[in-house]
């Protein structure tokens, strides 16, 4: 399940290169690893004013990297807390992080970006836009129906990535990526491709599964997953 994980995030990249040498740096960011250099001397960072957005997060980014002091490429990576679930929603840990936030975002900043933590409050849409205008790259990770379990409009966030990706900002994954990938089986339409598995596939009855399944079981274990479905919901 790791495995189809991380080979559908990178596919996500892959696609959306439209500035090349910023989808390089990003995609190079995934294996990054966290060598960094500490700031030095009295240098602030240079990043993005987002003091007019709500910070959400109950504790102070811990596991954060230093940002660096001149980022090749500002970016930001936008979350949703939903008040009425646990922890905000089953993807987070009870610091009102995804758990892959930090990870992610130290993999941008181990390549030379910073990478700022923001949560999408709704009510705060219009100053949430502007503030993004600011970067470079947005990565948003808010799982699909959050933002109106929020009390926020999914349409009215997409298009301001829309609006965002023709002021020449890149928005990963865009909702046209998410509409068209976002189903599980997007990972067969990438199975021939170098980032893909060959013996990946998509049933859409019982008689398909019924016949496919069992053959691709007596070669070896198998992940089930279905094709819509996020945080680890619906897999076997």
């Amino acid at each position: 399940a790791g495995r189809f994980a991380l080979r559908a995030a990178r596919s996500k990249v892959v696609a959306l290169g439209a500035r090349p040498a910023l989808a390089a740096a990003a995609t190079g960011a995934i294996a990054a690893g966290y060598a960094f250099s500490k700031p030095s001397g009295c240098q602030a960072p240079q990043l993005v004013d987002v003091s007019g957005l709500t910070k959400v997060a109950k504790t102070d980014d811990v596991g954060l990297l230093p940002q660096p002091i001149s980022p090749k490429y500002k970016t930001a990576l936008v979350q949703i807390y939903v008040p009425s679930q646990p922890f905000g929603g089953s993807d987070k840990s009870n610091s009102g992080h995804r758990y892959d936030t930090i990870p992610i975002a130290n993999g941008m900043i181990a390549s030379g970006m910073s990478c700022q933590l923001i949560h999408y409050v709704p009510e705060e849409h219009d100053a949430f836009v502007k503030a993004m205008e600011g970067f470079d790259a947005i990565i948003v990770r808010c799982n699909p129906g959050q933002i109106n379990a929020a009390g926020g409009e999914q349409t009215k966030f997409d298009d301001a990535m829309r609006a965002l990706q023709k002021k020449g900002k890149q928005v990963w994954p865009s909702p046209d990526v998410m509409t068209n990938m976002g189903a599980k089986d997007a990972l067969c339409k990438i199975a021939n491709l170098g980032i893909g598995l060959i013996d990946t596939f998509a049933y859409y009855s019982p008689e398909e599964f019924a016949a496919g399944f069992k053959k691709t079981m007596a070669f070896q274990p198998r992940v089930i997953k279905q094709n819509r479905g996020s945080s680890g919901e619906g897999i076997w």
